[in-house]
């Protein structure tokens, strides 16, 4: 196995504080610091905090990975997103936004992103519609659950419990997957 590189260990650092902290809160200062060197090589190996989160961004989650395939698949979805938030693993859809707003090109950024999410939902869930509608719905619901869990922490396990979240919220992006009239 080979030796990770000085990048490798700043992108692996900046990987677990962003999860922890999120982007607005994670200085290069905290990644310089927790990788044991200067705030300059960070920005030297990696350019700007937005090019370094990319940088440690993992791809957006892979909907043919996902666990539990006895469940419906909107549910599955929820699913995978709210065991993420439980584990205090990072969140793609809940960075996404960020990722966006920090791009130096916001149009490149947002085709990307939409390069990824929309095509493996549709092919995940048969849309093949010119403008495949009911992808883009559940690329949204989706966004909008992983803000109001992460970023906004509107829904909270105190508030309801992982598991009535993920069967209420599955069953929503469900519903969109499963309307063929879109």
């Amino acid at each position: 196995m080979s030796e990770m590189t000085t990048r490798d260990v700043i992108i692996d650092v900046a990987r677990k504080l962003f999860a922890e902290r999120g982007f607005t809160l994670t200085t290069i200062r905290d990644v310089a610091e927790a990788a044991d060197v200067s705030p300059a090589l960070v920005m030297k190996l990696t350019g700007s905090k937005a090019e370094l989160f990319q940088a440690a961004a993992p791809e957006a989650p892979r909907v043919e990975d996902l666990d539990h395939p006895s469940e419906p698949l909107g549910c599955r979805m929820v699913r995978a997103l709210v065991e993420r938030r439980d584990s205090g693993d990072f969140e793609y859809w809940a960075m996404a936004p960020f990722i966006l707003q920090e791009a130096p090109d916001r149009e490149a950024a947002r085709e990307k992103m939409m390069a990824g999410f929309v095509p493996r939902i549709a092919a995940a869930i048969g849309d093949e519609s010119a403008g495949r509608v009911r992808s883009r719905l559940v690329v949204t619901l989706m966004l909008g659950l992983a803000s109001g869990l992460r970023t906004f922490e509107i829904v909270t396990p105190d508030v309801i419990d992982s598991s009535s979240l993920v069967e209420t919220y599955g069953a929503l992006v469900q519903n969109v997957i499963d309307n063929d009239e879109l």
